[in-house]
């Protein structure tokens, strides 16, 4: 086992148990614990965990997590708000859609579709989408960034802006009552320009992410027509919604 498979082992098991310690993970992973400590400390440089007394748990916000791991995480959750997003799409329709993972999986899930106009900044979700022949996809054009398999920057809401789509489909790192947030400045920029020009708007969001605050604003409460999620969401959240008319799909 290489070092980027071993990584992916850590980040799974600290999924599930929020800390391990150098000794556990060496026996698992059948390497030394020296191995170990190598191996968590490129990915503390990275943003992915953050290296404590005799062992290692997952940061408590990173920003870039690789996409191919990332889609994994929580998968049922995310097929669960897949599911339920699902029913407001409709043979024909326009969509903005994101590079989020759980936009990956909604556009897996959409097997009874025959048509569609999808205009997207996920590379992957353009080359998934891609794979259906009545469905036209465009991806806009800007600056790549390979971690999460997407296209953002100026270029990128250019583009966008000679659109008007029917529904924008995204995701977000957070919602509070005020709204979605991303934590950073470019994912929230194309989440913006995505609603500033479509006719309606949904956030796909699982409970992993419901009450969680970044820092950049991606889409306001009264930005939003529709929420698809996973779960029951907090009573403050509920309320915030149905104040701005957003209709909850749970």
């Amino acid at each position: 086992m290489v070092s980027f498979q071993r990584q992916e082992q850590i980040l799974k098991l600290l999924n599930t148990k929020q800390f391990a310690r150098y000794s556990d993970l060496a026996k698992v992973l059948f390497v030394s614990p020296a191995t170990v400590r190598r191996d968590t400390l490129d990915m503390e440089n990275r943003g992915l965990v953050k290296r404590v007394l005799n062992g290692v748990t997952l940061s408590q916000e990173p920003e870039d997590v690789p996409y191919d791991y990332s889609v994994t995480l929580n998968l049922d959750a995310k097929r669960m708000v897949a599911s339920r997003a699902g029913r407001l799409i409709k043979n024909g329709m326009s969509l903005f859609i994101d590079s989020s993972t759980t936009a990956l999986v909604l556009i897996r899930e959409l097997k009874d579709i025959d048509e569609l106009y999808i205009v997207t900044n996920g590379i992957l979700i353009a080359l998934e989408a891609s794979k259906r022949p009545g469905w036209r996809v465009n991806l806009v054009g800007g600056a790549v960034n390979k971690m999460l398999e997407n296209i953002s920057g100026d270029k990128a809401i250019r583009d966008i802006e000679n659109y008007q789509a029917e529904l924008a489909i995204f995701s977000c790192r957070g919602l509070i009552g005020a709204g979605a947030t991303d934590a950073n400045d470019l994912e929230a920029n194309i989440k913006r320009a995505f609603a500033a020009h479509a006719d309606a708007v949904m956030l796909l969001v699982d409970h992993t992410k419901v009450g969680k605050h970044q820092l950049y604003m991606s889409a306001p409460m009264n930005a939003l027509n529709y929420i698809a999620t996973d779960k029951v969401m907090p009573e403050a959240i509920v309320n915030a919604a149905r104040a701005n008319h957003v209709q909850i799909f749970d």
